[in-house]
Order: structure tokens, then C-alpha cells, then sequence
């Protein structure tokens, strides 16, 4: 099968995302790896109007590291995961995880914030980031202002034991865009 027709929005950075996420008269889906959103297409099970890439915005695709541990951008492929040296060293159960998901094409296109956000029940890194103690960080356009193109954004943290509310369902709202990923520092 393929999918119902849908608009096609490419976001040049999250504030460019979160204001088409923002506008109520459409349903938007957000593309970044597609391994999980594309099958859905596909079989019609997924029917948004409007698709946005978010793969062209730089900064959710960083791995790095501060005081409290990793932080990860939405973007960041599963080949990313196994292949970095700092997560090895902080969260080595996150390269674990990483490397039991499909094989190397699904690995080298798919992303650790689409895993989370479409919650597979029999996806390794949503459990993974549980066990971690993870949490993720959402945005989305402000009350007061449906575009964002000045930075007229809000945050909220979402700890990875909430995140899941069942099969393919998470707690992050239609218009809020899955950001950043947190893991505590795992070294002992």
C-alpha cells in the first residue's frame, strides 16, 4: 500500500518545526528516521496531513556530554549510538540496545527520538532509557505566540518511566517536538 496524500514540510530549525506542529488545523506527523513512521504511512495507519523533516535542524543531531550526564539530540541514528565513544563510556546500555535494533540500514536511518516517540512496544531504547533513568525534553510554540520564529518557546522534561503511556502512544502532546534526550552518567 501506499500512503494517504499528506503536505510535505522540510524545518530548518526547531522553531520552523514547532510552528507548523502549532497550527491546530492540521494534524502533523514529525520525519526523522522514518523507520517507524513510514510503515505506519504506508499502511494507512498513520494519515497526517502535513509530514515535517526535522533532519536538516543541526542541533538535534549532537551527542555530548556535561555534569549530569549525556545529552542527546532527537536526530541521532542508532549507528550513532553504537558508534560513539561517550556513550560507551556513560551509557553503555544504550549501545547494547542499539546494536540489537534491525539491521545496518534501519540502524544507520533511524533515530533514538523516533524510537521514543512512537513507543514499539518491542523497541529496545525506550526500555533501555527506563533502566538508564532517562528523561527527554519537549518543546513547543508558546501560548501567546503560534510562531516561533523569534524564540517564543516552552520546555517541559518528561522523566522515560512517564514518556510511555502504551503500545505506540507517548505522553508528548501533538504539538510538542521530542528535542533532547538525557541519561544520567552510568560510570560507577
Amino acid at each position: 500500500m501506499k500512503p494517504a496524500r499528506f503536505a510535505y514540510r522540510r524545518a530548518g530549525s526547531i522553531g520552523e518545526a514547532l510552528t507548523w506542529l502549532a497550527d491546530q488545523t492540521s494534524e502533523a506527523k514529525i520525519l526523522a528516521g522514518g523507520q517507524s513512521l513510514v510503515p505506519l504511512l504506508n499502511m494507512r495507519l498513520a494519515r497526517p496531513a502535513v509530514l515535517v523533516d526535522i533532519n536538516p535542524i543541526r542541533e538535534l543531531h549532537t551527542i555530548g556530554a556535561d555534569n549530569g550526564g549525556l545529552r542527546l539530540g532527537a536526530t541521532v541514528r542508532h549507528s550513532d549510538l553504537i558508534e560513539s565513544a561517550l556513550v560507551s563510556e556513560r551509557a553503555p546500555l544504550l549501545v547494547t540496545a542499539a546494536r540489537h535494533i534491525g539491521h545496518r540500514a534501519i540502524r544507520n536511518l533511524g533515530t533514538l527520538g523516533g524510537s521514543l516517540a512512537h513507543a514499539d512496544p518491542a523497541a529496545e531504547l525506550p526500555a533501555a532509557l527506563v533502566a538508564l533513568g532517562g528523561e527527554v525534553v519537549v518543546a513547543q510554540a508558546t501560548a501567546t505566540s503560534r510562531s516561533v520564529a523569534d524564540g517564543h518557546r516552552t520546555e517541559r522534561t518528561i522523566a522515560a518511566k512517564d514518556l510511555c503511556v502504551g503500545p505506540f502512544l507517548t505522553s508528548v502532546q501533538p504539538t510538542e517536538l521530542l528535542c533532547e534526550i538525557r541519561v544520567p552518567d552510568q560510570r560507577g
